[in-house]
């Protein structure tokens, strides 16, 4: 359906929904015609209690933003929170090709806006920064989670650790599949990284030690100035 066209049939303020989208980090720096050009390709989808959004292990179907109701997130059947308005779904699955993480279920009615992976892509090769704020969005959500259970970090208020984690960049290794890492906290968000000795590999996500590392070329690496 249309965002459109299909507004008021599902109840849905079409000004609220662009306005949500409009503030996404990874759209807020677009021209109101780059804006428009992406925004058009959203599709409103609603979903009844029970009913599931998406599935883990299945392959990408698109990338939801919550515009009503809350869902539930499960991994292996064990819940491990809730989402609701504002909250978008499916980033990291949508971006590399890899299979889903985890399981979101409506415990209310849902409305959504939805994008398929297609349409999207074909908007990043003309946009690539487009593409580059979808990355650090995604990878900052990753460096949330796994940075936020280490110390100094879990001692931090959510709000000074939030700010901290928005100066950070994501970097891609140079040709060599080195990434300058001195002086920064990294979390590899997707790739492999191997330390120049062969001893260990490590696979992402995870958060990475020390500097000596030689990365796969697809690799993405979340850094922030110590």
């Amino acid at each position: 359906m249309n965002l459109l066209n299909s507004s008021r049939r599902l109840g849905v303020d079409r000004d609220k929904s662009y306005e949500m989208l409009r503030q996404l980090h990874w759209l807020s720096g677009l021209s109101d015609k780059e804006f428009k050009q992406v925004a058009r390709r959203f599709k409103i989808r609603s979903f009844s209690p029970g009913e599931k959004l998406l599935n883990e292990q299945e392959p990408d179907n698109g990338l939801f933003l919550i515009v009503d109701g809350t869902v539930k997130v499960e991994i292996r059947n064990a819940l491990m929170g809730a989402a609701g308005p504002g909250k978008v779904l499916g980033e990291m699955a949508f971006l590399t090709g890899h299979p889903r993480t985890a399981t979101v279920i409506a415990e209310t009615r849902v409305v959504v806006l939805w994008i398929r992976r297609g349409p999207l892509k074909t908007i990043m090769k003309k946009l690539p920064r487009l593409e580059n704020g979808l990355w650090e969005f995604a990878s900052m959500r990753y460096a949330m989670n796994l940075l936020g259970k280490k110390e100094p970090f879990s001692l931090w208020e959510q709000k000074r650790f939030v700010q901290w984690l928005s100066a950070g960049e994501v970097k891609l290794p140079n040709e060599n599949g080195w990434i300058d890492l001195e002086g920064k906290v990294g979390v590899l968000v997707i790739g492999t990284a191997a330390q120049h000795d062969g001893s260990t590999v490590v696979k992402a996500p995870c958060t990475l030690a020390g500097t000596d590392y030689v990365f796969s070329r697809e690799a993405r690496v979340f850094l922030r100035e110590q």
